[in-house]
């Protein structure tokens, strides 16, 4: 297995889009009703995801710590992506967890309208939540969303938005890294590597940045790949084993971090 720190995380940001119109019967409508436009107005939101920003972020550096674990040849792509990294972000947009690395997300959350069967709805409402990729700003995702939309029947309105964190710093000389590392492999010792990554969620930490620029993120849990689909979603749980190796975890950090010295470096993260 390999164990991933996040060493920043996406920005969020949150909009209400509304429609208004003439309400009527269903039995006369109108050419589009406020639920028609803005659902073709969500549709064209799901259509055109944000650009593509693999290699503009830490997703960049992630792969080239992952490359000698892989086998040939995907060790020389991973090891070459100034040349493969076309092709590597093709084929990271084709699932939703490695998508997520590579740019904005658009999700569709909410959508309300209409109070009768036979009444042509007045007003509709979406919520849309963009999870913002580190090169990227709210803003500049508000400019892109706007173009996307291009209608003015539209309305849109911030709801909140925050911009991705800054990247934390990246080696072992770094207290917060070392110590980190050190008590991963306390705690799961079959771990293979430790590298560095973006937290495509959202936690406190962005509360410590005016206190400190290092600052990492990790989740002592094992997650096979069955896992993904239950965060927020169907019989959303972890194993009793998980949460007691959370607690080891938390235990041996608290450990590991009462010390007056940082132990020396080593070549490879599983040396230590």
């Amino acid at each position: 297995p390999l164990t991933r720190i996040a060493i920043t995380e996406k920005g969020s940001m949150t909009l209400n889009f509304t429609v208004e119109k003439e309400p009527g019967h269903s039995s006369f409508p109108p050419p589009e009703t406020s639920i028609g436009i803005l659902a073709a107005a969500m549709a064209r939101l799901e259509q055109n995801p944000l650009r593509n920003l693999f290699g503009h972020g830490p997703e960049l550096m992630t792969m080239e710590h992952l490359a000698p674990e892989f086998k040939f040849p995907l060790n020389l792509i991973m090891s070459n992506l100034w040349l493969f990294s076309p092709i590597v972000s093709r084929v990271l947009a084709w699932k939703p967890s490695t998508n997520a690395l590579i740019r904005t997300t658009t999700a569709v959350t909410m959508f309300n309208a209409g109070i009768k069967v036979n009444v042509i709805p007045s007003f509709a409402k979406a919520t849309v939540n963009f999870r913002i990729h580190s090169a990227e700003t709210a803003a500049e995702v508000l400019e892109t969303v706007r173009n996307t939309i291009a209608d003015e029947r539209v309305k849109i309105h911030v709801v909140e938005a925050f911009d991705p964190l800054p990247i934390s710093p990246w080696d072992e000389q770094t207290f917060g890294v070392h110590i980190l590392q050190k008590t991963i492999l306390d705690t799961f010792p079959d771990v293979d590597s430790v590298v560095p990554g973006t937290c495509v969620g959202n936690t406190d930490s962005r509360h410590f940045t005016n206190v400190t620029r290092a600052i990492y993120r990790f989740n002592p849990l094992l997650l096979a790949a069955d896992d993904l689909p239950r965060i927020h979603g169907l019989n959303e749980r972890i194993s009793v084993e998980n949460y007691e190796k959370q607690v080891e975890f938390l235990f041996q950090l608290i450990k590991n971090c009462d010390t007056d010295v940082l132990p020396q470096p080593h070549t490879n993260s599983h040396e230590l």
